[in-house]
């Protein structure tokens, strides 16, 4: 078993690059992305979206009163739930720590977002000719690499279920 000691390091060094990056970009698209940014024409292109809604823009229309607490709420309660069982897993390894360390930083990214702004800043539109990917953020990044690696983990031969 992972000491407890070491579990908090790797999430707070971890956690630490995740949200300062992610919220450090939201910053220079709010007060600095005017207009879209090609970067690679016709594949990605930087913009400035604020997402009201849930992942990929589900539900950014409608004017629910409550969306935005509603939405704010479930995503605290998936970051406690996911961060007790990091904290308090009997057979963790070392790269789900890293991997669910990606998870919940990436998740506190967006909560702050929800909680500071009411929305969830994206910028990065990835896209091939007319059809794109819903756009989104360094934490969304992190979110995704990071249950890439945990289902890797997961999947790895020998491991116990």
């Amino acid at each position: 078993m992972i000491p407890l000691k070491q579990r908090l390091t790797y999430l707070l060094l971890i956690g630490a690059v995740i949200v300062l990056l992610d919220q450090a970009t939201k910053y220079l698209v709010i007060h600095y992305l005017t207009h879209r940014i090609f970067i690679i024409p016709g594949m990605l292109d930087l913009v400035s979206v604020y997402n009201r809604g849930a992942a990929f823009g589900m539900f950014n229309t409608g004017t629910c009163v409550f969306k935005t607490s509603l939405l704010a709420g479930i995503s605290v309660i998936v970051f406690l739930v996911l961060l007790f069982v990091y904290l308090f897993s009997k057979d963790i390894t070392r790269l789900t720590m890293v991997s669910l360390s990606m998870i919940i930083s990436g998740a506190a990214g967006n909560i702050l977002d929800r909680i500071r702004l009411g929305y969830v800043v994206d910028f990065i539109d990835v896209y091939i000719k007319d059809v794109h990917w819903p756009a989104f953020n360094a934490a969304d990044s992190a979110i995704t690499i990071g249950a890439v690696l945990l289902a890797l983990d997961l999947l790895m031969p020998g491991k116990k279920q």
